[in-house]
């Protein structure tokens, strides 16, 4: 499989670099440029990620030590990218000065085959933390476009209850010229399915999912030493047909039942965490509906509580099922499906 992997990934390394040339000949200062180098640098790293694995597997498959590459892999802990650097900078110096018998040679007598695997694992590590700050700039980028389609939505909607207000009016004023009128349109409206939401098809939830409540004003203890704010979230309701018994009976696929919300996606941003060691928490707070909850999180300064009003029922936790809860490069994801519960006959 890895190395099935390996064959889709050069060939998109193949495709970019094509386009970047291409990209290059026509206007090497331009944005797309910039941009098309930094997809390239995300095929490289990911296949130097993913060609260090296969290796890793066929030496434990002939009998290899894997500890040496996991007490090397210890040394890359808690390295800031500038010690990384330089690490990188005196391994290179070294097998350097051990391949050319320098005299002015400081450093003794030079393994170069352990610096060698020192260097490689080096470059591995540093692949993924450049994948994963790629990624957080990919969450980031997403959610502004979402931020900025969500603007459009709210001027559309606000233009349309505009709209519908001012129809209504219109239509108390010629109630009796437009009673025929009327009369089609209840007819119209009574082929509907009973059951099937008059937004039936709406696709709003893949835009993302913006259902912030308004907390109580709230003073931190620390709140002298740092200024409150809201963190950043890219949010996402996931929705779907719930074919449960009842449904089954009265919907079919050409008449399909409304939708249901099945679970939801949360990324909450606090790249700015004093406390890094601290992972943010969540708690599940009641609504002021049984239907409802609210989810709160909570992390320390410099950010605020945030909230989401989300519908009450049970997570499944089950890994195998979607669950996901992990705090990473100062990114909280919270991914969860809720429970199934199926009618037996």
């Amino acid at each position: 499989e890895m190395e099935d992997l390996m064959c889709d990934i050069n060939a998109f390394r193949m495709l970019e670099r094509e386009v970047a040339e291409a990209n290059a000949r026509e206007n090497p200062d331009s944005v797309s440029s910039h941009e098309s180098n930094i997809v390239r640098r995300y095929w490289d790293n990911l296949h130097l990620v993913c060609e260090n694995e296969i290796e890793i597997v066929k030496t434990a498959d002939k009998g290899g030590n894997s500890t040496v590459v996991e007490d090397i892999n210890k040394l890359f802990e808690d390295q800031s990218p500038e010690a990384l650097n330089d690490m990188k900078d005196d391994i290179i110096n070294k097998m350097r000065s051990a391949s050319t018998n320098d005299s002015s040679n400081t450093h003794g007598v030079v393994d170069t085959d352990y610096w060698q695997i020192v260097l490689s694992q080096l470059n591995v590590h540093q692949a993924k933390e450049e994948l994963s700050e790629l990624h957080s700039q990919m969450l980031v980028q997403q959610l502004e476009k979402l931020e900025k389609r969500k603007d459009e939505l709210s001027k559309v909607e606000s233009n349309v209850e505009n709209a519908n207000h001012t129809d209504e009016q219109d239509s108390l004023k010629n109630t009796k010229t437009d009673d025929d009128t009327g009369k089609q349109s209840a007819l119209s409206a009574a082929r509907v399915p009973v059951g099937v939401a008059h937004d039936f098809g709406n696709l709003e939830e893949s835009l993302g999912f913006s259902s912030e409540v308004a907390l109580n004003v709230t003073n931190y203890l620390w709140q002298d030493k740092y200024r409150p704010r809201k963190p950043r979230y890219f949010n996402r309701v996931k929705t779907g047909y719930d074919w449960n018994k009842y449904n089954q009976t009265h919907y079919d696929h050409d008449n399909p039942p409304p939708k249901t919300v099945q679970g939801y996606k949360f990324n909450i941003f606090y790249p700015d965490l004093i406390d890094k060691t601290t992972s943010p928490q969540y708690f599940l707070e009641p609504a002021d509906s049984n239907e409802f909850c609210i989810l709160r999180f909570r992390s320390g300064p410099p950010y605020e509580d945030i909230a989401f009003k989300i519908i009450n029922r049970e997570w499944n936790r089950s890994r195998k099922r979607g669950f996901r809860c992990t705090f990473e490069r100062g990114v909280l994801s919270l991914y969860f499906n809720f429970s199934s519960h199926w009618y037996r006959r």
